[in-house]
């Protein structure tokens, strides 16, 4: 029954406009990447992508529908940079697990890709939870589809890697698993090495014996192990010799995965400095923090590695003799330390577990207009690796934008109608659950 409720008013609304990824809609406003607004102006999609952005008189093509909101906004969409939320588990309970992903945990019917889509956020970053050490690879995805594959709108997104510790173990243990777990692979690798030389020279005895000469087939895969010292064999070793396990954690280490570090407090910062300064992967990674890392700001400019914050925007803290209680607005002190950062929706409470108010709080206490919206929207597709592709309103871009009855931030405008990649995903007046809503609203 849950997973016919979700489909209704999604197929109810499917017939409302063709859905062959080419559109065009001419809105009263169009919001720029920047924050700047084009009067009248108009988009054109054509197979999933942008093909023109312009004004009144911008032409469109004789086989592209055209559709008018003059007294509606159109803007690029919310984009949730990190959330565990939409799977069925946050985490699983092995510490280090490189060969997990998230693909084969999210629920393409959970009521939350539905609220979301109702809100306008047309991509969410969806990767492990922090409750671990390693916790496997994510993926973005659209709210909307019936299959991860159909959702998927960039991938691979990255690794998840827990610098902070998880429950009940202190950052003493959370950092001793992590460098017992690379130890332990630099051990593996050595026998593994010897062992494929070994194997290799009695192949080669083999053959000699037997009169064979050498076998003219090359090995096209390249050696999978690139990081640290040489050892007999590195050479040799493939990706068909290690376990799941052992490849996750070398592709880590290689740097062919983005890492998403969790390190939520100035501390945490530290010691991810130090362990990703160690194996050089500072340039291929992205800090999570929470607002009480405002302090490591100076740091991470150091580092030169963005920030995706999630949680309150706030970092509260009471004087232990006063018990007078100090706040600090985490988003400005990373926009004035110079720290690319994205900001994520605080679930449970209400106003914040939207991106548009949290945009809204930022513009309020002093984060320019231009950074606070590309903090949910450009920022979180540079993060993924998709800058370009999503969170922009330009030529070549995915044709994915909302319509609005009003400017996003403001707290009484409607999301009227989403597109994603230019098929049309979302129309409120077929939104089947917020009608009975508000009929009864309205009693």
């Amino acid at each position: 029954m849950r997973t016919l409720a979700f489909l209704l008013p999604l197929l109810v609304a499917a017939p409302a406009f063709a859905q062959d990824g080419s559109v065009a809609v001419r809105a009263g406003t169009v919001m720029l990447p920047d924050g700047s607004t084009l009067e009248n102006g108009t988009v054109v999609v054509q197979g999933g992508r942008i093909t023109a952005v312009g004004g009144a008189d911008l032409e469109i093509p004789f086989d592209v529908v055209l559709h008018e909101f003059p007294e509606g906004v159109v803007f690029a969409g919310f984009h949730e940079a990190h959330t565990s939320d939409g799977l069925d588990r946050a985490n699983e309970s092995v510490p280090i697990a490189p060969f997990l992903h998230v693909r084969d945990s999210i629920d393409p019917v959970s009521f939350y890709f539905e609220d979301e889509l109702r809100n306008g956020t047309v991509a969410i970053g969806i990767i492990p939870g922090n409750d671990t050490v390693l916790g496997g690879s994510g993926v973005v995805v659209a709210p909307y589809g019936m299959t991860v594959e159909q959702m998927t709108v960039h991938a691979p997104m990255g690794q998840k890697l827990a610098i902070g510790p998880q429950r009940g173990w202190s950052r003493a243990s959370q950092l001793a698993e992590l460098r017992e777990a690379v130890a332990k692979l630099h051990a593996d690798l050595r026998v593994l090495g010897q062992a494929k030389l070994d194997g290799d020279a009695a192949d080669e005895d083999q053959r000699r014996i037997a009169g064979e000469d050498a076998t003219d087939e090359e090995d096209h895969d390249q050696p999978v192990v690139r990081f640290g010292d040489d050892f007999p064999g590195k050479d040799a070793l493939r990706a068909a010799d290690l376990d799941d396990a052992q490849l996750g954690l070398v592709r880590v280490l290689n740097g062919d995965e983005r890492l998403w570090v969790w390190a939520p407090t100035a501390t945490d910062v530290q010691h991810a400095r130090l362990w990703l300064d160690e194996h050089g992967l500072t340039g291929n990674s992205v800090l999570v923090v929470t607002a009480a890392a405002w302090k490591a700001a100076d740091v991470i400019a150091e580092m030169d590695c963005p920030v995706a914050l999630i949680g309150g925007l706030w970092d509260v803290e009471r004087d232990p003799v006063t018990r007078k209680e100090e706040r600090h607005f985490a988003p400005l002190a990373f926009h004035e330390a110079g720290v690319i950062f994205s900001v994520g929706s605080e679930k449970g409470r209400m106003g914040p577990d939207r991106l548009g108010y949290q945009t809204a709080v930022m513009i309020r206490e002093g984060v320019p207009r231009a950074a606070a919206l590309a903090a949910v929207t450009a920022v979180p597709a540079m993060l993924w690796g998709a800058d370009g592709k999503l969170g922009v309103l330009e030529e070549g871009a995915d044709g994915t934008f909302v319509v609005l009855d009003g400017d996003p931030l403001a707290a009484e405008s409607r999301v009227l109608h989403v597109w994603l990649r230019g098929e049309h995903a979302y129309d409120r007046s077929q939104d089947e659950r917020l009608q009975r809503l508000l009929e009864g609203e309205n009693e």
